[in-house]
């Protein structure tokens, strides 16, 4: 073969890596057949061939022209079909065929399909000439042993994670035969899963009685390490047993077994916790735009991987029902975890139990198993009623590393994790404010839940982030503005018999043309030719459909004062409000009787049955104020 020029004649600048069609391949070998081979030839006389023995893929080319060997090249692709490719398809889990919410869209990527596996929590070890160094990992994650003072109750020595290499020999058939015990205690086997239970069990009692320093020995943990001590001795040259101090290793493994046994309970693989949709939530126009600002702030710390989001709001306006909401509909898990102002830094992470057959045994709580469950939604709940020294407990949680520390070893955050912290107004008896340090944590994922709008202009505010001032001229430019919003309604329209067959449209349609008494011909028009809207705005029930509507609509405004006058805590409703479950119990009561009055009285009675101090007020103060909206005149 005679030498060419090295120059690259056919060479693209910046797209040496990009894919070409076999129509581009064609023509770039074209070129390369003109320059390497009809030029080279018109000018030399010679031509390239291959030397002997020569093979391109499974091509023997050996004696061949270079020309020769692209015209074939050329008349293969000049034929060539491409197969369909599938590898896109099964690579990425495809999502499920349903629709999604309009408050999701433009955030799919929050839908969860990441695997829920949780596999174990496993010793490891690092060899560095004759010591080992142990560390605990599961799916890329690592932490080291420890323990603290506050946990154990007493002054303790940091927990050993250093040994010899001829411990470690011990050590790690011990550890070894306990992850075996865990795969047990998943098996089909009845039996292996009995004995395994048995096993993990006593591994608990003795345990109990280090910790709780009863003097009880872990014989059967003592008696098994001396077996493999032994074992080990025979079989390996060099190996001195009496080197090794049996009972302060027996304690080393109990200690050890302990903090893996606490990681691994309950790990699961978070199926179980998906919940359902639930069919008694419905989307209205203010809960979807709680749910677009809601979504957008957990799209801020799935995008940043740090921080916590912040629901505020008053009890009722539905923070728990929109977690868990969001959870359904994109197929994660989801764990509550309630606070309360009696608890201590010990009670986020785990929460004893005693059973004759077991002792005192220690159960991680629903925070902290949600934390290690991959693709989780994990709600803390009326966290502003913690204490500040607990509440800092939380602060792990919202940094870049997602962290919580438990039992002097600091328990990551699986992946995917999205992290609620929710809580209502300080104003509220047991709440305080947030520490500013988990404050912090929550900038630019925060949120306010509100009630139902009572007024369209209300509505258009939240929306257009209208400020009170503002909404108040443009009320005055737009008379529409002050119409009632059919927002609640649309939460308990349904309940009522007249109206069951109408779908949300049709009742939104219904209630402009008989609540805001419409003058826009074309709706009224809307309203006439629907054959089942028709029936109840002009056939002989229509003096009961508007009566009806117009009781709902009283009954909404009612609500709404009660709850603005909760909020300030003034007019004697400092005690009770009226959440969104209050005026679905509401209509509950008033289609037996079809009055208000006796429907509002009625559920204040409810409250009465509370043996709580200054409930007499209350339901004064709630006799005036439907008296005020009502008329004071008794209905009949």
């Amino acid at each position: 073969m005679s030498k060419t020029s090295t120059e690259n004649p056919i060479a693209l600048e910046g797209q040496e890596n990009k894919e070409l069609t076999p129509a581009e391949v064609i023509e770039r070998l074209s070129e390369l057949k003109q320059h390497y081979c009809i030029e080279f030839g018109e000018k030399t006389g010679a031509e390239i061939v291959f030397p002997q023995g020569q093979k391109i893929g499974d091509m023997d080319v050996s004696g061949k022209s270079l020309e020769a060997i692209l015209n074939i090249f050329i008349a293969k692709l000049d034929t060539y079909e491409p197969p369909i490719v599938q590898k896109q398809f099964e690579a990425e889990p495809q999502a499920e065929n349903v629709d999604v919410p309009v408050w999701l869209k433009g955030h799919e990527e929050l839908i969860w399909h990441g695997a829920h596996d949780n596999p174990l929590w496993e010793v490891q070890s690092k060899q560095n000439k004759d010591e080992v160094t142990i560390s605990y990992e599961r799916r890329g994650m690592v932490l080291k042993p420890g323990r603290s003072v506050e946990e154990q109750g007493k002054n303790v020595e940091s927990l050993k994670n250093t040994f010899t290499l001829a411990e470690w020999k011990v050590l790690q058939k011990v550890f070894d035969d306990y992850v075996s015990l865990e795969k047990d205690l998943s098996s089909e086997d009845a039996e292996a899963k009995r004995k395994a239970k048995e096993q993990i069990i006593a591994i608990v009692k003795e345990e109990n009685g280090f910790r709780n320093g009863s003097g009880e020995e872990p014989e059967i943990l003592k008696k098994k390490i001396e077996e493999i001590i032994g074992d080990v001795a025979k079989k390996t040259r060099g190996f001195k047993k009496e080197s090794l101090d049996v009972d302060v290793l027996t304690q080393n493994a109990a200690e050890i077994l302990s903090q893996l046994l606490v990681l691994n309970r309950y790990r699961g693989d978070g199926k179980d916790k998906i919940p359902k949709l639930n069919p008694d939530t419905h989307d209205f126009p203010s809960f979807d735009l709680n749910m677009e600002n809601f979504t957008e702030c957990l799209a801020t710390q799935h995008a940043q991987k740090k921080g916590i989001t912040l629901m505020l709001g008053e009890a009722g306006t539905g923070k728990n029902i929109a977690a868990e909401y969001f959870a359904a509909s994109t197929n994660r898990p989801f764990h509550w975890f309630p606070c309360g102002r009696g608890m201590e830094a010990i009670d986020l992470v785990a929460h004893y139990e005693f059973t004759s057959e077991e002792g005192t045994k220690r159960f991680l709580t629903d925070l902290v198993r949600g934390i290690q469950t991959p693709g989780a939604v994990v709600m803390i709940d009326e966290v502003n009623s913690l204490k500040p020294e607990v509440q800092a407990m939380l602060h792990g949680l919202g940094d870049g590393s997602r962290t919580l520390k438990y039992d002097g070893i600091s328990i990551p955050v699986a992946e995917d994790v999205l992290i609620i912290i929710a809580g209502n107004p300080a104003t509220y008896g047991s709440a305080g404010n947030l520490g500013e340090a988990l404050l912090s944590r929550t900038r630019g994922q925060a949120m306010v839940m509100e009630y139902p709008a009572l007024t369209k202009g209300e509505l258009v505010a939240r929306k257009e982030k209208w400020s009170k001032e503002f909404l108040e001229q443009r009320e005055q430019e737009d008379n529409t503005l002050k119409d009632y919003a059919c927002d609640e309604a649309l939460v308990l329209y349904g309940e009522l018999n007249e109206f069951s067959s109408l779908s949300e449209d049709e009742f939104s349609l219904l209630w402009d043309v008989v609540i805001n008494e419409t003058s826009q011909g074309s709706k009224v028009t809307e309203a006439e030719k629907n054959e089942k809207l028709a029936k109840l705005v002009s056939g002989p029930g229509a003096e009961h459909v508007k009566k009806t509507l117009i009781d709902i609509r009283d009954m909404l405004v009612i609500a709404d004062k009660w709850r603005k006058k909760f909020e300030r805590k003034e007019g004697g409703f400092d005690i009770v409000g009226v959440s969104m479950r209050d005026t679905i119990a509401l209509v509950g009561k008033y289609k037996k009787e079809r009055d208000v009055r006796k429907a509002f009285l009625g559920l204040i009675d409810d409250y009465k049955k509370n043996p709580i101090d200054g409930l007499e007020v209350t339901y004064a103060a709630a006799q005036n104020l439907i008296n005020d909206v009502l008329g004071s005149q008794t209905s009949a």
